[in-house]
């Protein structure tokens, strides 16, 4: 097959390499990429181990990999990172999603990999000086290749995107409620838990009933739902819990909720009859995050709200690939001002979205 410019360049980057990272846009064709390159250095009897984090990503892989010429005969292990598969003995060793290269299950699998080593992500930085210093150290500061969105855009592989920001609140209305149900359980936590800090009982029992008054907040509900059921297009709700995914599939006709705990032909069937057009409206946990491929998507409705950067890039690059029709994607968020620290975690979105380039408005 052939290759745009920035893969063929990307390629080009990682062959001299033992160690090697591209950094890519979502949609850009990570997994195109890894394929191409990985052709070319695999030798007859060779043995090729590629890493991803769903099942998903691993059959993109093996779809991907039959698109490319190998020599035969070349062994391609294609692993789910969670099944701790052993890369001892491999000559090549592919690390999909490689940011997560330094969380413990995936540093375990790799740490000792004597291979060729790539690693492929659109958001490898966390912000983390010691988990970005890991990754750093184990592929090298010399051997990451930044791929320009603007290369990729004009490669026709991504869309513009588009946000519309929905204003339902008035400031602060949550926050003494919060506040009364913080105060009552950071005094449970302490005596369970003395030895923690009681700051950090703080922190986590804040977040816990800021999440939850985002999650039940009627207004912020009924918008979802009226978004869900009349946007044109195929249309994406990313949810933060299976129960909230499951309140709202009840509500908006013709949707149907997908989560890591749904068994995988139940899954496959519905990525694919979204994937064709079947299924107008998807839900979805974090499963969605990274690795699901489907062009036909247009419209994402982020349901859950948090600050992670490189999760948003991710989220919204789920509509952002090209399809026929397609003229942009649209990503609908909110920028809860009734709970104070869920309208900071907005706000270090909106920065997101502008360093991303991204169209804002907001009603």
């Amino acid at each position: 097959m052939k290759l745009r410019a920035y893969q063929t360049t990307s390629v080009e980057f990682l062959l001299p390499r033992r160690r090697g990272f591209i950094v890519a846009p979502a949609g850009s064709g990570k997994t195109i990429i890894a394929a191409a390159a990985a052709s070319q250095v695999a030798e007859p009897f060779g043995r090729v181990v590629w890493l991803a984090n769903t099942r998903e990503q691993c059959e993109q892989a093996r779809a991907a990999c039959l698109r490319m010429k190998w020599p035969d005969p070349v062994a391609l292990d294609v692993h789910c990172v969670a099944a701790r598969p052993d890369v001892s003995g491999a000559d090549l060793v592919i690390i999909d999603e490689a940011h997560h290269t330094p969380a413990r299950t995936w540093w375990n699998t790799v740490a000792e990999a004597q291979a060729v080593v790539w690693g492929f992500s659109a958001t490898p930085w966390s912000g983390d000086w010691e988990r970005d210093a890991i990754l750093k150290g184990f592929f090298g500061e010399e051997n990451f290749h930044v791929v320009p969105r603007e290369e990729v855009m004009a490669g026709g592989s991504i869309t513009k995107g588009v946000v519309v920001i929905h204003d339902l609140d008035q400031e602060g209305e949550f926050d003494d409620q919060i506040d009364a149900l913080t105060a009552e359980e950071v005094k449970v936590r302490a005596k369970r838990h003395p030895y923690i800090p009681r700051d950090e009982h703080e922190r986590r029992a804040r977040w816990q009933f800021t999440a939850e008054a985002i999650r039940t907040n009627v207004a912020r509900n009924g918008r979802i739902i009226e978004l869900a059921t009349h946007q044109e297009g195929a249309v994406l709700v990313l949810v933060s819990t299976v129960d909230h995914g499951k309140e709202l599939e009840a509500a908006i006709p013709g949707s149907l909720l997908v989560h890591a705990k749904v068994g995988k032909k139940r899954r496959a069937a519905a990525i694919d009859a979204f994937r064709d057009g079947s299924l107008r409206c998807m839900i979805a946990t974090s499963l969605a995050d990274e690795g699901l491929d489907v062009p036909r998507a247009s419209v994402l409705v982020l349901a859950s709200g948090g600050r992670s950067a490189g999760k948003l890039e991710q989220r919204a690059g789920r509509v952002m690939r090209p399809h026929a029709g397609k003229e942009f994607g649209t990503v609908h968020d909110f920028a809860d001002r009734g709970a104070g620290l869920a309208h900071n975690q907005f706000k270090a979105r909106a920065r997101t979205y502008k360093r991303l380039g991204y169209t804002i408005s907001t009603k």
